[in-house]
Order: structure tokens, then sequence, then C-alpha cells
């Protein structure tokens, strides 16, 4: 029923917001005209260029609405598990409208029409203000309202553990769905403690189901080895067409996120610390395949010269190929502009004890390897240009913790081998973060963090702080 209403509860939701949306954008372009006929000729100027019949917008509205969806799906507004703060609702409504108003102005400028600015910045603040208004309505009226008893859904807690109390109040947060805990009973067989809340023990059940209304019966805090108590509680309910629920609390582990998922008819109860919304993902990836695409074609003259001056300065091979480990350690070759003298691999143990970075990373400022050419390729990050080969094949993305070389595994703790969880990328926060400057174990926790909190809203913003950070080539070595 919680997730059924949830779901419910969103769809009808993001069915509104979209409907609130294409109103936002006839309800701007009459407060555009309002505008420009009442200012005087000097403002006036400031509305250029004019606007066209409202229908000929039809279709740059489309995509950004379609482009607001995404963005707004990808942020967690409508994901059903999660359920947020008022306040945190409204703030992701503000950045997904901030995002659609960014989109719209780079069509403008892409493809060099005649959009009016003023018009944009009203359609965001309408959209916005729109959004925003009815959720603080919602919020309103469901702190004032107060559901009839009879529209209530009545739930027992089987156990009396901190872990139940818990479980009560989370449930007492879904008031505004109309849940009311019933009271408690305590399990395992023993007798009915203090408290006005515990209305007997798991004996008493069917006494306690014939004298109160009971929808649902939610067991927290069992055992394994005491679940043969559901055996009698699942004829009664059965009876009388009762539902039942057992909290998944059974395992000692703490993990980021637990879901049910269904193979045909066999339940899985699944644990994941990594990042799992197919969608967002598969938005990531088609990002990665348009982007690598574009710089490949677009850098292709500056890689053909630099190719033909790392063979003109020094020999060996213009591109260098390495082993490294990608997703959950799967080896796959790396490509780099060489920036090292020929045989530098072979040479690494006659200087490996002037290593700057801590762990199993090797790390120079002056490595005398690098060749001259080499450290200005390093520097500006040139020599990386070729991974987005690896991004187009799908070895890397352009975003990710940094591909490590097999040997360095072998030597990563047991929490380190998380960063291998995700595919690697060409840019993480490690990389705008200092890179080199910082040590090994928080470069891993930084990765850490990466995975735990990723979305493709973080993506961008590692993307857009990568820039400065190359071309001031902060941490590089």
């Amino acid at each position: 029923m919680f997730r059924e209403h949830a779901r419910l509860f969103s769809i009808l939701q993001f069915a509104g917001d979209m409907l609130l949306t294409l109103a936002a954008f006839p309800l701007a372009y009459v407060s555009r005209l309002a505008l420009a006929r009442a200012a005087p000729l000097e403002i006036s100027r400031l509305f250029n260029p004019a606007l066209r019949p409202l229908a000929d917008y039809f279709w740059m509205v489309g995509l950004g609405v379609i482009w607001w969806c995404v963005v707004a799906y990808t942020l967690g507004l409508y994901r059903p598990a999660m359920r947020r703060s008022d306040w945190e609702k409204m703030r992701i409504v503000l950045e997904s409208a901030i995002l659609m108003g960014l989109f719209l102005g780079f069509l403008s400028f892409a493809f060099k029409l005649d959009l009016s600015r003023p018009l944009i910045a009203l359609f965001v603040s309408y959209q916005a203000c729109l959004l925003c208004a009815t959720r603080l309505a919602l919020a309103a009226h469901s702190k004032l309202r107060s559901y009839p008893s009879r529209h209530l859904r009545h739930v027992l807690i089987v156990g009396t553990s901190p872990k139940a109390r818990e479980m009560g109040d989370l449930i007492s947060r879904y008031s505004d769905w109309g849940l009311r805990i019933l009271g408690y009973v305590e399990a395992n067989g023993a007798a009915p403690g203090g408290g006005k809340d515990v209305l007997g023990s798991i004996a008493q059940i069917p006494q306690i189901v014939a004298d109160h209304v009971v929808d649902e019966i939610i067991f927290v805090g069992t055992e394994p080895k005491d679940l043969h108590m559901l055996d009698d509680v699942l004829v009664i309910c059965k009876e009388q067409g009762i539902r039942i629920r057992v909290a998944v609390d059974l395992f000692p582990a703490k993990v980021s996120r637990v879901s049910m998922e269904f193979l045909e008819n066999v339940p899985l109860i699944t644990f994941s610390t990594t990042p799992d919304p197919s969608l967002a993902l598969l938005i990531k990836r088609v990002m990665d395949i348009l982007i690598s695409a574009i710089l490949l074609v677009l850098l292709s003259p500056l890689m053909a010269l630099v190719g033909f001056l790392i063979k003109l300065t020094s020999e060996g091979p213009v591109i260098y190929r390495q082993i490294r480990c990608g997703l959950y350690g799967r080896k796959f070759v790396l490509y780099k502009f060489r920036s090292m003298k020929r045989g530098a691999e072979d040479v690494l143990w006659e200087i490996k004890h002037l290593n700057e970075m801590d762990g199993p990373v090797f790390k120079m400022r002056n490595d005398p390897r690098v060749t001259p050419l080499g450290r200005v390729l390093r520097k500006s990050s040139i020599d990386e240009w070729p991974q987005f080969w690896n991004v187009l094949k799908g070895d890397m993305s352009l975003v990710g913790p940094r591909a490590p070389l097999p040997e360095e595994v072998r030597e990563y703790t047991r929490w380190q081998r998380r960063r291998l969880s995700v595919k690697p990328g060409i840019t993480c926060l490690w990389q705008v973060s200092g890179r080199n400057e910082i040590d090994f174990h928080e470069w891993m926790k930084l990765d850490l963090q990466y995975i735990d909190n990723w979305s493709l809203l973080l993506d961008l913003k590692i993307l857009l702080r990568t820039f400065p950070v190359v071309l001031l080539g902060k941490g590089a070595r």
C-alpha cells in the first residue's frame, strides 16, 4: 500500500506540474506583451526582439518541458521511494526551473533563434512560482486536515523494541496519508510490558483483532529464528483479509539502499551502495557518447598536430597504451598521448623511493622520465584527450573515479575497492579538488563521496569545474 500510494501521488503531482508548466508559458507570453506595451520607449527597446505568434514557440516549449521532466526526475522530485521535506522539494523545483531556463538559452544561442530573454525569464519564474505555490498549499492543507475515523488505516506493530518504536515514528510522518498507529504488541512470547500503547502479547492478536479495527500488521525487529511466529498470525490475517508486512531488518549489515525486486514470482531483497536509477544512467551514457564523439571530431586537427610534435621530439609511439581496471575490476586498454621517454616503465624501480604520494599510487613532481613536451601535455591535460575514445567505446565515462592500475588495486583495502563499482572517468571530484595536492586516503574518500551522492547534476557540476582546473593546471604533475 505504501508504494502504490506513493506512486499514485507522484503520478498525480507530475501530471499537475506538467499542466502548470504548460500554462506558465502563455502567462509569460501575455506578461511579456503587457510589459513591452506599458514600458516607456527607452525601456521597451530592451524587450527586443519582437515577439512572434504564440504558436511559433510551441516546439521550443516542448523541448524545454521534456528537458525539465528529465532534470526533475533525475533530481528525485517524483521518486516514490524517497519522502522529501517541503523545503527540499521547493529547492529541487527551483533548480530544475533554472536548468530549463539555461537549456532554452542554450537553444537560442546554438541555433541563432530570435528568442526574447525576458520571455524565458518570465516563463521560468512563473513555472517555479506555480509549482512552489502548489506544494506550499498541499503542505498547509495536510497539516490542517484531519481524516474522518472511517478513512483512517489502523496499523498494529508487532514488537516493542527501539526499532519497532522507530517504525511507529516513521509511519506517523505519513499521517497525511491517513495512517494511524493503533498500538504495539509484545513479540517473542513475552508478557505485555508497560505503556498504554502496548495492547498485549503476540498470543493475544486474535483478541486484539476482534476488539479493534486493524487494517495492517507489521512485524518489526523479528529475528530469523522467531519467524515461526508468523504462521499463526498469517492464518488469522488470511481468514480476515488483513494485510501483513515484515520489516526487513534481519541483516546487520548497513547499506545505502534496500529494495525489493521480483524474478517472475520469486521476491529478491536487493542491497546496493551504487547508483541504480536506470533512466539517469541511460542519460549519462547517451551524454558520454554524444559529447565524446563531438569532441573527438572537433579536436581531431589539434590531436593530429600533437601527435606530429610527439613524434618529432622523442622516440616511441604517439599513443601510449596501458592496462587499467574499469567497472568492478574489468581490465581494458587506456589510451593517452605519450608524455614519457621510451622504456619509462622499465626504470620506475630506480626512482620509486622518490614517490610523493602515499598509498600504492606513484606521483612525482619532477619525474625525470617525462619529456619536455610531455610536461606541457600533462600540465594542460592534453595527454588525456585520446581517452574520449575509451568513453565512446564504453570502457570509461566522462565523469567518474580515475581508472587505476591492476597493481594499485591489489593493494587497496576492502573499503577502497568500492570505487570500482562505477565506471572510471576522465574527470572526477579528485580532479577538481586539487588532484596531486590531496593524499591518497582523502582521494579514495572523495571517490566514495561521488558514488554515494551521484546524480546527473553532480556530473554537470564536476564537468563545469573541470575547465578552470585544466586551464590553471592546478595540482597537475
